[in-house]
């Protein structure tokens, strides 16, 4: 990783903080928005809009285009420990750095892309540096700023998340119609270039310490004394967390979201179509869920600085089981819309939950490969999910079978977040426990 990255932003941004009246944790704020809307080129919603250019331009089945997404996409997952690692090592603006050439590089890539190889290869570059590695270090970027607020910011955030799904599917198909598929995704990597090369160059700082500050923009020395023995206390390595009941539960958690919600969201339409719906009608769910999901990511962003996160967990699967069971019966625009209310509120929930319970529960000393090791999980599941729906429907004539499964997986691991309590380390004798905390 080169230093020329760290000197060429170290002053500007130092300089910036010391003029502003405000702490400069508000100005990684809209920076870590921006880096998860830049991410929109590897997740689901930005892909699948090109799904019939590619089956048209290639020459591709169904199932060679699925195939191909579901095994890019699990292979992805593999290296995201690593990358969380050098995170840990080298600092997020760097590794953000590279990851977001790379991106764009993919980008391109997957605009020359001539056969089902090439295509399988462009699926593989997104999902890893998209999907994967840009987004967690989005996300580990306000672990690094708040503490106290860390829940508020982290639902700002998701907000954006929601206007991207909102707004960036259309932007590509008006991409598509003017430059073509292959223009179009060649036009999204040299944006996400133009939008955060500048930014990580000039603005970005890894923590509140690389601009003279402390913590939540806090001056006492007292306070910065206890928020250092607090952040020493929870100094878990991913060794360590691995030990702790709260990681394995919300790991279980974070992969079934990832599984369920895009099984659902991949296969939409022929659910729709099935229960005697439209085309229309299952994409205007997609609004739907933007919406809701944005305004329960705020709420839900407070209610993760005042209340335990294992029942926000809780209700987190409570929502997106009732939002499945809604789904399995939705044969009226009305019921599809109150499945569509119902999964954002979820969303929004699982995003106030997984964006603040990693730092709060492990710390920031390994974060980056502590969340690295749940990317995989998370990758994982959201690759394995739709070709689960697939092939139970194959099987069995109906999408009912999975939706039934996914219900029954949702509401057992809705209870077992309960005992996801937050971790305690002990340090006398090198083991780690979970006990129950608020």
């Amino acid at each position: 990783m080169s230093p020329i990255i760290s000197t060429i932003s170290t002053a500007p941004s130092r300089r910036l903080a010391a003029r502003l009246p405000f702490y400069y944790g508000w100005v990684m704020l809209p920076i870590a928005m921006l880096a998860m809307i830049a991410t929109s080129p590897g997740q689901t919603f930005g892909i699948s809009i090109f799904n019939p250019s590619f089956r048209l331009s290639l020459g591709l089945s169904h199932s060679q285009l699925t195939g191909a997404y579901m095994v890019g996409t699990l292979l992805a997952a593999l290296p995201q420990p690593y990358i969380g690692g050098l995170m840990d090592r080298f600092g997020i603006r760097r590794v953000m750095f590279i990851i977001v050439i790379l991106l764009g590089m993919a980008c391109i890539f997957m605009s020359q892309v001539s056969n089902l190889l090439m295509l399988f290869l462009a699926f593989f570059f997104l999902r890893v540096l998209g999907q994967g590695a840009l987004s967690l270090l989005a996300n580990n970027t306000l672990a690094m700023w708040f503490q106290v607020r860390l829940g508020t910011v982290m639902g700002m955030m998701s907000a954006a998340v929601a206007g991207a799904i909102a707004l960036i599917p259309p932007l590509i198909l008006l991409l598509i119609n003017q430059f073509g598929w292959r223009g179009a995704f060649a036009v999204l990597g040299v944006i996400v270039w133009i939008i955060m090369l500048p930014i990580l160059l000039f603005l970005y700082q890894n923590r509140p310490e690389d601009v003279g500050q402390s913590l939540d923009g806090r001056s006492s020395t007292e306070t910065e004394v206890a928020i250092e023995e607090k952040e020493e206390a929870l100094s878990f390595t991913l060794r360590e967390a691995r030990h702790t009941r709260a990681y394995w539960i919300l790991l279980l958690f974070t992969a079934a979201w990832a599984l369920i919600i895009t099984a659902v969201y991949f296969n939409i339409i022929p659910i729709f179509t099935n229960q005697g719906l439209t085309d229309a009608n299952a994409a205007a769910t997609f609004t739907t869920i933007a919406v809701v999901m944005g305004v329960t990511q705020l709420l839900g962003g407070a209610l993760a600085d005042r209340f335990r996160l294992s029942w926000l967990a809780f209700l987190c699967m409570l929502f997106i089981a009732s939002g499945v069971w809604m789904l399995s019966r939705a044969d009226s625009v009305a019921l599809a819309q109150l499945y569509a209310v119902l999964i954002g509120m979820g969303q929004g929930l699982f995003g106030a939950v997984n964006n603040t319970v990693w730092v709060r529960y492990y710390g920031r000393a390994h974060l980056g490969r502590i969340r690295g090791s749940v990317a995989v999980a998370m990758v994982a599941g959201s690759s394995t999910g739709p070709f689960i729906m697939g092939a139970t429907y194959d099987l069995f004539g109906s999408y009912q079978v999975s939706l039934n499964l996914f219900i029954v997986l949702l509401l057992t691991l809705a209870i077992a977040t309960l005992w996801a309590t937050p971790p305690v380390l002990s340090t006398d004798e090198a083991t780690v426990a979970s006990a129950p905390g608020t």
